[in-house]
């Protein structure tokens, strides 16, 4: 049971109420009015077969949220409770001293643990309280059960309270959000805009392909009730087939935002460009018939089908090829310098520091000690964790799920930080450049190849195409995927060195598109080899731009999308 009471509202005279017997033996409640008549709230001969009849004569439905006006000393609560187990119950009362009352009585432990009470609150504060708890229920209809004799004592109290659920009833905003969908080849989609990366090229790649897509922006720090309130409102004025985010941004861990787009059967994709073990693991409530996952490393496949996921794909990351496009090289030497070989990527020093410093100083050897396995084995942190003694395991996996997942990322970033600085290290005899945070200097001190950070839009598709080799380190979270940098270089017609991962012969040519390594001994004989021959590198970068443009481009991938949530829901 929920509660909310204003304990600054007017205390009423005691002696307007009274308790008093009735013929079948149940206490009824007696109270004087405004016009000083003494009235019974429940029947002075038996209140307990007044609240069934009173509830037979409901037209409440048994998934609704029941808004109830008036508790008296709540035999019809314990009835509805009784009847309709799978109910909200909102319970309005006016007075604190009935609520009292009531308790003492021990009528209030027959109520249903879905049952909240808003006591003594106005009618504005009540209104706002039934509304959150509406959106947090997935905005269930409203029923409304009024107590006959509450309505004639306290009229002041419920009357603008049911003139308002009446309205809103009338205006049928349930019927409104719940309309046929993908009826149209060309689809209406609604995307969550956090300002973070594909947003806009998700966004470009639908219209490009005749959908319309709409946005609704969503602020960090947002509670779930606020960003459903405003999807309502884009909702009602766009009608999309269905709903698109990244990485489940603008869902909050209490599936507030789930149960409310569930219950109006709303689809949603969510394409996850990061470890969803990291994201969304731990939060159960955001599972959903109407969720449909979109995961760019297929490793993460089996986790998420076993949280109870239904519809889980694997698709991976792609280019805009508007922004990564060749360019001739030399052009715009004043913003990015020409080099024999480039590596853009963060050293990933901040986000380990963040990371660890929410994890107990006691734990900190162990995140080393996973940080610090074969740098060759791309293992999940279950496998490294796997290798720890059982005592130290056992400890981990009894952590809270926050703790958990923080000891999970400063793990994995402590490993990519590794693994990049092996690599980077072996390009020092040639003439490199390397984009990105301050980290590097902690981690190569003051270097003459340290360059800042390119801006993602117009610096960084000028600098592949200034390289005449570019380097890529992939992140340990992506246990077999390949990253951005894999489609972008080669969509820029540029010549593109990778380390080898499971994916990247699903989606390119080894050795006729793309060059990899297997192991970071291999980079400076692999550098020389393709500094020395421009022929092979040239006839290599344009056979990768052709795949790009051919299978690999936000176009591919979104309609792609398209076509899945069709198929599902459609």
């Amino acid at each position: 049971m929920g509660f909310r009471m204003d304990t600054c509202s007017a205390a009423l005279s005691k002696d307007r109420f009274s308790l008093v017997t009735s013929r079948k033996g149940p206490l009824s409640l007696q109270v004087v009015g405004k016009d000083g008549l003494r009235k019974a709230l429940h029947s002075l001969y038996d209140p307990e077969k007044e609240a069934v009849a009173l509830v037979d004569g409901c037209s409440c439905e048994g998934r609704d949220l029941i808004v109830v006006l008036g508790l008296g000393l709540g035999y019809h609560v314990a009835e509805l409770a009784r009847r309709f187990p799978e109910a909200e119950l909102v319970v309005v009362e006016a007075s604190g001293e009935i609520y009292e009352m009531a308790r003492e009585c021990g009528n209030t432990d027959a109520f249903s643990d879905r049952t909240v009470f808003l006591v003594g609150l106005s009618p504005a504060e009540a209104l706002r309280e039934i509304t959150r708890l509406q959106l947090r229920s997935g905005m269930r209809p409203v029923s409304i059960f009024r107590l006959p004799a509450a309505l004639l004592v306290f009229g002041d109290d419920y009357e603008s309270i049911e003139t308002a659920l009446e309205k809103a009833r009338e205006a049928r905003l349930w019927d409104r959000l719940k309309y046929p969908r993908f009826g149209k080849a060309e689809l209406g989609v609604l995307l969550i805009d956090f300002d973070y990366f594909l947003t806009r090229e998700a966004k470009r790649a639908l219209e490009s392909s005749g959908h319309q897509v709409s946005t609704v922006r969503i602020k960090k720090g947002e509670n779930g009730e606020a960003i459903v309130s405003r999807l309502i409102e884009r909702i009602l004025e766009t009608r999309p087939d269905f709903l698109l985010t990244i990485n489940h941004l603008g869902f909050d861990e209490d599936g507030v935002l789930t149960s409310f787009l569930e219950s109006i059967e709303m689809p949603v994709a969510s394409w996850y460009v990061d470890s969803p073990n990291l994201i969304v693991k731990e939060f159960e409530a955001n599972v959903s018939p109407y969720t449909s996952l979109f995961l760019w490393d297929k490793g993460y496949v089996k986790d998420m089908k076993a949280m109870g996921f239904e519809a889980v794909t694997y698709l991976p990351l792609a280019t805009d090829e508007r922004v990564f496009r060749p360019t001739q090289r030399g052009r715009g030497i004043g913003v990015v310098s020409a080099c024999d070989a480039g590596f853009v990527g963060h050293s990933m020093v901040g986000p380990v520091m963040k990371r660890m410093s929410r994890v107990a100083s006691a734990l900190h050897p162990v995140a080393e000690e996973l940080s610090e396995q074969t740098l060759r084995f791309r293992a999940s942190f279950q496998e490294l964790l796997a290798k720890m003694a059982d005592g130290v395991r056992t400890h981990i996996e009894t952590l809270d799920a926050a703790t958990r997942i923080d000891l999970e990322a400063a793990v994995l970033w402590k490993r990519t930080q590794r693994y990049r600085l092996q690599c980077v290290e072996k390009l020092a005899d040639f003439n490199t450049r390397i984009h990105g945070d301050d980290g590097w200097k902690e981690l190569l001190g003051d270097h003459r190849s340290l360059r800042p950070s390119l801006a993602y839009y117009d610096e960084l598709p000028l600098f592949y195409n200034q390289c005449t080799i570019n380097f890529n380190a992939t992140s340990y979270q992506m246990g077999a995927a390949v990253n951005q940098r894999v489609f972008d270089v080669p969509a820029c017609g540029a010549f593109l060195l990778t380390d080898h991962q499971e994916a990247l012969d699903e989606v390119f040519d080894i050795g006729k598109e793309v060059i990899v390594f297997e192991d970071p001994e291999e980079i400076p004989d692999l550098v020389r080899f393709y500094l020395d021959n421009p022929q092979a590198r040239k006839v290599i970068a344009a056979s990768g731009r052709k795949r790009v443009l051919r299978e690999h481009t936000y176009r591919h991938r979104l309609q792609q999308i398209v076509e899945k949530m069709r198929s599902r829901y459609g």
